[in-house]
């Protein structure tokens, strides 16, 4: 316990040279950044904790955020005609798509999507739904030659246990950790299932999911013990190989 604690005092520099592939970032299109002025605040706090690039990806969510492949470009235009001589570069846009019923029929007819890097497309589901949709999205996707990653699979109620997340990744799906979770930020359920689950090697990506500046700077105060910081850098050097 006390090797632990001293452990967790020193600078760990969780972030440095970090790619972040799950962010609320561009301005006007969801429940994240409400103008450009806040996005580039978002930027020098992305500085601060050392994230050299970022993936913007709002929601696309037909109930509450709905976006198009439009409406994300035109906000990515206005941020990176502002952002360009930041430090942090913003590689492009993609969408964190909500697995619904309007989401598979888009799926079912083979519209294009937004992803987020190579094929991969980044999908999430209600808080509180079944894994149904989940199952039928993730076959008609790979079916059209898109690789899914689920965002934070520690904060749904219908994933407690690993034994789902195990057979999700069986089928091929990947993991992504929201950074926050590590930090009880979701609730004490939601930090137990994502520190085990992060030392047991179950995520295979990293995202802060940040939706302000509030968010940002909590991550400052992320620290992390011996067996999680091993299993984030695994994941992080891998992630800063990413291109987009």
């Amino acid at each position: 316990m006390v090797f632990s604690f001293f452990f967790k005092k020193k600078k760990q520099f969780l972030f440095k040279e970090f790619i972040d592939i799950h962010n609320h970032l561009l301005p006007g299109v969801d429940d994240g950044s409400k103008s450009v002025k806040q996005s580039i605040e978002m930027l020098d706090l992305y500085e601060e904790l050392g994230v050299k690039k970022v993936i913007a990806t709002p929601h696309i969510y037909k109930d509450l955020y709905p976006n198009t492949k439009n409406s994300i470009k035109n906000s990515f235009e206005l941020l990176n005609k502002t952002s360009k001589k930041h430090n942090v570069e913003i590689l492009g846009y993609a969408a964190e798509y909500l697995v619904d019923e309007f989401f598979l029929e888009k799926v079912n007819e083979k519209k294009s999507l937004l992803k987020c890097f190579n094929d991969h497309i980044l999908i999430e589901i209600p808080f509180f739904s079944q894994l149904k949709n989940l199952n039928e999205a993730i076959f008609n996707l790979q079916n059209q030659g898109y690789l899914p990653i689920l965002a934070h699979p520690e904060r749904y109620h219908a994933i407690e246990k690993i034994d789902l997340i195990l057979e999700l990744k069986k089928k091929g799906v990947k993991m992504q950790l929201n950074a926050l979770s590590l930090m009880g930020y979701y609730g004490p359920d939601v930090k137990k299932k994502a520190s085990s689950w992060l030392k047991k090697g179950i995520y295979n990506y990293i995202g802060t999911d940040a939706h302000n500046k509030h968010q940002l700077n909590k991550l400052k105060d992320l620290t992390l013990d011996k067996k999680e910081f091993i299993a984030w850098n695994k994941i992080s050097e891998k992630q800063s190989e990413i291109s987009f």
